[in-house]
């Protein structure tokens, strides 16, 4: 068996999850015994691959894959379009549907027309799968699509034994939010919260020196309630996120957020927005929903997170590594091939 992973986003534009997930996914599922590559358009030899993974909707290399004889399996990431109010998203619907009617070639290339020429979609969640079954109800196929979470690697922690957590000199008890400085992530919003909360908060992830937003953040360091190491080691990742008491995202949307995960393998209890991509976790046990919208109740929650957060002695969800999870895909790659 042998697999291509493609996708059109590149790593030294935009590091996240969606990159997380595809060196994961290469790395676990070929210790399974797959040949598991990453697309090269220059590699000839890769032309005997049997699926291609796609992690974007790509219909020109889709109907290629057809043609040639692979099957398709698509991972489909519906983050934004899940999270929106119910008014945008019927206008969005709407907007799909006129684009859809439009004549000659202007609708040809709309993501949503690769569908048909997936054999197999992948979800990260059941929000996901819904909402896009909504938008696209002509387009997907029940039977051809599926639920896999994210996921954590247990390879990436408590590797940080010759670090001491009093070099980065934080308050003995903090909470962490590990997302890229983005306005999706909200990072300034939660930010201004945690001083309003008087909350210290260690914020771990990248950010471009260039974008307005990114400077608008780091106004609000005050290493107080504000820390932010910026985009530390994996050594230093690990040791921060150890000795925190607990992980909060006040993102805008998410299809799964691997950082979540992470977070969840290190027994903590989590906050997260308000919105359908925090209630896909499994069997949730200790995730608390924060009104991120209204600045008076997120403040209060956000103190009372605080101060109820700590170590547990069990995941605050079901939550499976990667090893568990390539399993999986290794499942519905074979039968892909069987079909």
């Amino acid at each position: 068996m042998k697999i291509l992973i493609y996708d059109t986003n590149n790593a030294f534009h935009t590091f996240g999850g969606k990159t997380t997930h595809a060196l994961k996914l290469q790395q676990e599922i070929s210790k399974l015994g797959i040949d598991i590559q990453f697309a090269q358009w220059w590699n000839k030899s890769q032309e005997d691959a049997d699926i291609i993974h796609f992690l974007t909707p790509d219909i020109r290399v889709a109907r290629l894959a057809k043609q040639k004889g692979m099957k398709t399996f698509l991972s489909f990431i519906f983050d934004f379009e899940s999270n929106k109010s119910e008014w945008e998203k019927r206008k969005t619907i709407l907007k799909n549907k006129i684009y859809d009617k439009l004549p000659g070639g202007f609708g040809l290339l709309a993501y949503w027309k690769a569908f048909p020429y997936m054999d197999k979609i992948h979800f990260m969640h059941r929000y996901d799968k819904e909402n896009a079954f909504r938008y696209f109800p002509n387009y997907l196929d029940e039977n051809k699509s599926i639920l896999i979470p994210h996921a954590y690697d247990t390879a990436d922690m408590y590797i940080s034994k010759d670090l001491n957590i009093a070099d980065m000199k934080l308050p003995d008890k903090y909470l962490i939010s590990i997302a890229n400085i983005s306005l999706r992530k909200q990072s300034v919003k939660l930010a201004r919260y945690a001083k309003k909360a008087q909350t210290p908060i260690v914020f771990i992830g990248g950010g471009n020196k260039q974008d307005a937003y990114f400077r608008m953040f780091q106004k609000e360091i005050d290493n107080q309630y504000v820390f932010y190491p910026g985009y530390v080691s994996k050594e230093w990742k690990d040791c921060i996120e150890a000795h925190a008491s607990g992980y909060v995202l006040l993102s805008l949307g998410e299809s799964g957020c691997i950082a979540v995960y992470e977070a969840a393998a290190y027994g903590i209890p989590l906050l997260l927005s308000d919105l359908p991509w925090a209630w896909g976790y499994e069997n949730p046990t200790d995730i608390y929903f924060c009104k991120q919208e209204d600045e008076i109740k997120a403040v209060l929650q956000l103190k009372e997170f605080y101060n109820k957060s700590g170590k547990m002695d069990h995941l605050p969800f079901t939550a499976y590594t990667w090893t568990e999870v390539a399993l999986q895909y290794k499942e519905q790659y074979e039968q892909l091939l069987k079909s």
